[in-house]
């Protein structure tokens, strides 16, 4: 089942937190939906308190969104490529123009973690770092290849791809699987080309 939400707990439980940040990051926009879940800066700030993140509530102007919701596009293309596909070079140059204008530095705390951390206190840079530190973990505790997006092109929903060998391909098999095969199967019979 797609994941939508993450209602089912059972579902969410398994995903590492890290990695669950970062889906559910991406997910705050459904693009097959046509749905917007940071519609403001105040719905930023209230997902960040939702999801650990922001301790302190910045104050976020509509160009923070912008930057922020840059990043999260960039990251959808990320795990994009995690899932086998190739990326929107256009949103990868939006994503990495947004990362060019936060400057970070790393620390290290007396348990050796490392953190990222702005090395100004704009509200957008201190978002931006928070998201990438949480990047960096997923990265760091093996989960990050196993965070994709869906195959279908009118989805591409992030999933976390908890199969043994990886090869996961869409959020959902009852929904999104079925709809490719039986386009493919479609197009076999009637001799024409599936897109």
């Amino acid at each position: 089942m797609r994941d939508v939400g993450s209602a089912d707990a059972a579902v969410r439980a398994e995903i590492p937190a890290a990695a669950l940040v970062v889906k559910d990051f991406v997910n705050s926009a459904d693009l097959a939906a046509g749905t917007e879940s940071l519609t403001s800066p105040a719905t930023l700030v209230d997902w960040l308190h939702d999801h650990g993140l922001a301790r302190r509530a910045p104050e976020l102007s509509r160009a923070d969104l912008e930057q922020v919701a840059a990043v999260r596009e960039g990251l959808r293309q990320l795990l994009l490529v995690n899932a086998g596909h190739t990326p929107d070079h256009d949103v990868l140059a939006r994503f990495n123009a947004a990362l060019a204008s936060t400057s970070l530095v790393a620390q290290f705390d007396a348990d050796g973690r490392r953190a990222l951390l702005p090395v100004e206190h704009r509200p957008a840079a201190t978002v931006v770092a928070e998201l990438l530190d949480i990047v960096d973990r997923a990265r760091s505790d093996d989960t990050w290849g196993r965070l994709k997006v869906c195959a279908r092109d009118e989805c591409r929903w992030a999933y976390y791809d908890a199969s043994r060998n990886r090869s996961g391909r869409w959020c959902s098999m009852i929904d999104c699987g079925n709809r490719v095969k039986m386009k493919r199967a479609y197009a076999a019979r009637s001799g024409r080309t599936a897109t």
